[in-house]
């Protein structure tokens, strides 16, 4: 059965143009790497969490144990990451300006432009819960929590939907760039937003 649930996506993804393809292709390595996680309980992330990561684009994920579900909502994936895209830049995230280093005695550190911000983390590998515990600064970001989640080669750091306002907003985002994102995510369920990083 799977093999012929593999054997129609591919045969929708070669009739579909090159840039619908490429959603394709981005969803179904998504759901791999998110199946390798469920079987070795969110380990894999774990292991792989360490070291820094540079900020791509905008991330979304569809935190739901079902991986037909998760196909279905990629369809609002690159129009997610397009309107939140631009948002990012008002607070100063962007490739090559933005990165998260995680460390093996649970400390990191973040850079958004020209802050660099520092703390502790928990991870909880059974959920993939990430907790972030900013230490003191003028942003007063406090404790954060979100998801982190493998996809494909790159990491996923997830947030619901306020909890990522907080953090735009204390960086100094305009929220009403945000407004268009606000009305998409009321068409979906369980839907979470937030950073895709590669190392």
């Amino acid at each position: 059965m799977m093999k012929q649930i593999f054997l129609l996506l591919a045969a929708v993804v070669a009739l579909c143009s090159s840039a619908e393809a490429q959603s394709w292709v981005d969803a179904l390595k998504g759901a791999a790497s998110t199946a390798v996680d469920k079987v070795t309980g969110g380990k894999a992330t774990e292991a792989m969490l360490q070291g820094t990561w540079s900020y791509t684009k905008p991330g979304v994920k569809l935190v739901s144990d079902s991986t037909a579900a998760e196909l279905a909502a990629s369809a609002a994936t690159s129009t997610l990451q397009s309107k939140l895209e631009a948002a990012y830049k008002l607070a100063g995230i962007k490739e090559g300006a933005c990165s998260f280093t995680f460390n093996a005695d649970k400390s990191f550190s973040s850079t958004f432009g020209t802050r660099t911000l520092s703390g502790t983390y928990e991870y909880d590998a059974a959920d993939h819960k990430i907790t972030l515990h900013y230490s003191a600064s003028k942003f007063n970001l406090g404790s954060i929590s979100g998801y982190a989640f493998l996809n494909g080669t790159s990491l996923d750091l997830v947030f619901p939907f306020e909890k990522l306002m907080t953090i735009l907003t204390k960086l100094g985002s305009q929220i009403s760039a945000l407004n268009s994102v606000t009305a998409l995510l009321k068409n979906y369920n369980n839907i979470m937003i937030g950073f895709e990083f590669s190392k």
